[in-house]
């Protein structure tokens, strides 16, 4: 008899728990980051004049409704952070920003690149930029959407499963 009680039965409820809460995130997440794209690109024209980047295989030049596939991977790759390094290693918000937001900025040229050069169909374009798919700017974009994703999953709307929680030690007060 097959028993889902052992070490492989805490295996796939780990993995069904990643899962599921990844599901959740990149259902409610991934187009809130698509409209603060929006949001973050029509405030970069309004400072700078023109737009910050461009879409040019998109109708609208300035939006895309593609990239909301690199907006699932941003999620999923925050979630995997915290799932597996974050919380584990019970890291300070700060740092937990700080890479963050790196891997997502290095994530971000990744992705576009991926999509010119493999799919050969361009997603983003910084134009201007020495780097092409990303400009050095956008670190201060990614931090902000690092720090609205850390907001929304663990102090506001709490997409992050009950592990976060601390532990109830059975002490009871008076």
């Amino acid at each position: 008899m097959i028993s889902l009680a052992g070490p492989a039965g805490q295996f796939w409820k780990r993995v069904s728990t990643y899962l599921r809460v990844l599901m959740t995130q990149v259902l409610y997440i991934a187009p809130l980051f698509w409209f603060m794209e929006l949001a973050q690109n029509i405030a970069w024209r309004q400072v700078n004049g023109d737009w910050g980047w461009i879409f040019p295989e998109s109708p609208y030049h300035w939006f895309s409704f593609g990239s909301l596939i690199l907006w699932a991977g941003c999620v999923t790759l925050l979630w995997s952070l915290h799932f597996c390094w974050f919380y584990p290693r019970r890291m300070k918000v700060w740092t937990r920003m700080a890479i963050g937001t790196v891997l997502c900025w290095a994530g971000e040229w990744f992705g576009g690149y991926v999509a010119a050069n493999v799919f050969g169909h361009p997603l983003q374009v910084w134009p201007g930029s020495p780097l092409v798919y990303v400009h050095y700017s956008a670190l201060f974009f990614w931090l902000s959407n690092c720090i609205v994703y850390h907001l929304l999953t663990v102090n506001m709307v709490d997409l992050t499963p009950a592990y976060d929680a601390p532990p109830d030690l059975g002490v009871q007060t008076a």
